[in-house]
């Protein structure tokens, strides 16, 4: 069923709002933190954070994976900053082009900056961008990490199936067994697998929107698989009877955070993505039956 306009514009306009909250909780961290650490308000380097706001791009079954990714530069200090791109490559990402390449970003300022970037989409462990180079008036030069790396994964959802981070399908009920009294279970079980062998921890799960309850915590480890019971809305909500019933998933994710840069062994990443699952007509299908019922 297609997907009125007005539907992705809110989409889009949720998307944009998200990105803009992280970049001022981004902005009051840094602030704070920079305060003690690199003396903001005095004649000292710049407090300076970095984090992913948006991924496009990624569809396709070319290898490796081409996206742009957009960045968000908060300059919390008193000094003028230059930013440049990186030296070195990241954890399973290439930074091909900076857009614009030679970014100044003026104090009590947030830059804006777009990264062409390939991504090795097949590699099991986690995807971070390379750090950036700030250099500041003074000639002085540092690295600069970015935040949010784990946003790199929704780009990879739209590649190749083989090299997703995760994919979805509906699992079969089992067989009947002679003698046993059928269930009115009107749960969904839905098989989840990492086709690189990602670990991946699920945070949530929905359809449209509205959040479809998880039976247990799930956590994708290598090949392994897992099952997890959905449990449909008890009525049907509302963007739903505008929109239509929904046909894929949205799940969102942590991946496990790559080391070095002040994390440790088994931190977290310090944001999440949010992927896309199609699973067609069958859960179409059983949302109709189960929250739309009388609706319909």
């Amino acid at each position: 069923m297609q997907r009125p306009a007005i539907l992705s514009l809110v989409q889009r306009v949720s998307r944009r709002t998200l990105g803009l909250g992280l970049v001022a909780l981004l902005t009051l961290t840094v602030g704070y933190v920079g305060q003690g650490s690199w003396g903001v308000g005095v004649a000292t380097p710049s407090a300076v954070g970095a984090i992913v706001t948006d991924v496009v791009g990624g569809a396709g079954s070319r290898k490796p994976v081409r996206a742009t990714i957009s960045l968000a530069v908060t300059n919390v200090g008193t000094d003028q900053i230059r930013v440049l791109g990186p030296d070195s490559n990241g954890s399973g990402t290439d930074v091909l082009a900076l857009t614009p390449s030679d970014l100044l970003v003026g104090p009590r300022v947030i830059g804006r900056v777009d990264a062409d970037v390939e991504l090795d989409c097949d590699l099991p462990g986690p995807l971070r961008m390379p750090d950036l180079r700030l250099e500041f008036r003074d000639g002085a030069r540092r690295a600069l990490s970015i935040g949010g790396s784990a946003m790199l994964l929704e780009a990879c959802s739209r590649a190749a199936p083989s090299v997703r981070p995760l994919v979805a399908a509906i699992e079969p009920p089992p067989p009947a067994t002679t003698g046993t009294p059928p269930t009115d279970d009107a749960r969904l079980a839905v098989r989840l697998s990492s086709p690189t062998g990602r670990r991946l921890d699920v945070r949530a799960i929905r359809a449209g929107g509205a959040v479809l309850a998880m039976s247990t915590p799930v956590t994708i480890a290598g090949k392994v698989s897992a099952v997890v019971q959905l449990t449909a809305p008890k009525t049907c909500p509302m963007q739903w009877q505008v929109a239509g019933i929904p046909s894929a998933l949205t799940v969102d994710v942590d991946q496990e955070a790559p080391l070095g840069s002040g994390r440790t062994a088994g931190s977290v990443a310090e944001s999440g993505a949010t992927l896309r699952l199609r699973l067609g007509p069958d859960l179409t299908s059983w949302l109709l039956d189960t929250s739309c019922a009388a609706a319909s």
